[in-house]
């Protein structure tokens, strides 16, 4: 009996360290295919764990637990949900979309299996910029600059007062009047609407972050979201004293960038894009063995009271 007391106090001991047993990382072959291949026409392990790498936009009609990343430029992470003894193929078309601009680093010895003639799908291309300029008196001078950037990238404007209706959210609204933004604007731009609004235009407090600066690092332009939408406000009058950048070339250009930023290429060739060594190591995983200990507790428990029992039965006169 002493024995199986010494024993359930060990087994106590054990359990409140948190035993766990380690290293238990399936080491089955994944096999990742990018969107734009289809799997029948890929030789693989039959034993191998086939992964979807489905875009952020598309509903996967996959089943959910083998999608396991978003795109291709998410290699780095497929990595690191991959045990580190388990071979991993990444399927990939003949270019690729969605790439970052460095190439992802890796822990493993990726099979790096490209599809001669396969492309991935094409995104739609952006919709054209369109302008909308809404004006006080007060910024008639400034609308001017306005006026004459779309005119130089052949943009169509749509100009007239501040109680004109505001433009589709697929129009960007250049706002130059003073006093508070109309309520009618704020839920526009809630609403996915993007504005450029003048330095003496009031609206709601929020954290901005630099969107253009002069030469000398003086911030022109400050930007921040606000509900599904972006604003951005001008930090000085739209004045060539006091901004000089308006009657520099480069104004339109960066004009139009900062009502619809062009967004950074993402189309390369996979044989550029090959996953490069120096990545993280996957994070090994354990077994927690408490519930385990927890039913040795209860059995060695029953057996100590057993015993006790019997021996206080023997000794009885």
């Amino acid at each position: 009996m002493l024995a199986t007391r010494i024993l359930l106090l060990a087994l106590v001991a054990v359990f409140l360290a948190g035993p766990a047993l380690l290293n238990t990382q399936d080491a089955t072959p994944v096999i990742a295919f990018a969107p734009g291949i289809d799997p029948a026409t890929v030789a693989r392990d039959a034993k191998a764990r086939a992964i979807w790498l489905a875009p952020a936009s598309a509903r996967s009609t996959r089943p959910p637990r083998r999608t396991r990343c978003r795109s291709v430029a998410s290699s780095a992470e497929l990595d690191t949900q991959t045990a580190a003894t388990a071979p991993l193929t990444i399927v990939v078309p003949a270019t690729l979309d969605g790439a970052d601009a460095e190439r992802p680093r890796v822990s493993h010895r990726v099979r790096w299996h490209i599809v001669p003639g396969a492309v991935a799908a094409s995104k739609p291309a952006p919709s054209p910029l369109r302008l909308a300029l809404r004006t006080d008196t007060a910024h008639a001078t400034g609308a001017r600059y306005i006026r004459a950037a779309a005119a130089a990238l052949e943009l169509p404007i749509d100009s007239d007062g501040p109680a004109r209706a505001v433009p589709p959210p697929t129009t960007a609204l250049i706002w130059l009047a003073s006093g508070p933004l109309p309520a009618a604007v704020t839920r526009w731009i809630e609403h996915g609407g993007t504005a450029l609004v003048a330095n003496d235009t009031v609206i709601e407090a929020g954290l901005t972050v630099p969107a253009w600066r002069d030469e000398t690092g003086r911030p022109l332009v400050e930007t921040r979201s606000q509900g599904k939408g972006n604003v951005a406000r001008l930090l000085q009058p739209l004045d060539p004293i006091a901004m000089p950048a308006l009657v520099e070339p480069a104004f339109p250009r960066i004009l139009a960038d900062l009502l619809a930023p062009a967004p950074p290429p993402t189309r390369v060739e996979a044989s550029a894009y090959r996953p490069l060594p120096g990545g993280l190591p996957p994070a090994s995983q354990s077994r927690d063995l408490r519930p385990w200990f927890a039913l040795a507790i209860a059995a060695a428990w029953l057996v100590e009271r057993w015993l006790a029992t019997r021996a206080k039965r023997a000794i009885a006169p």
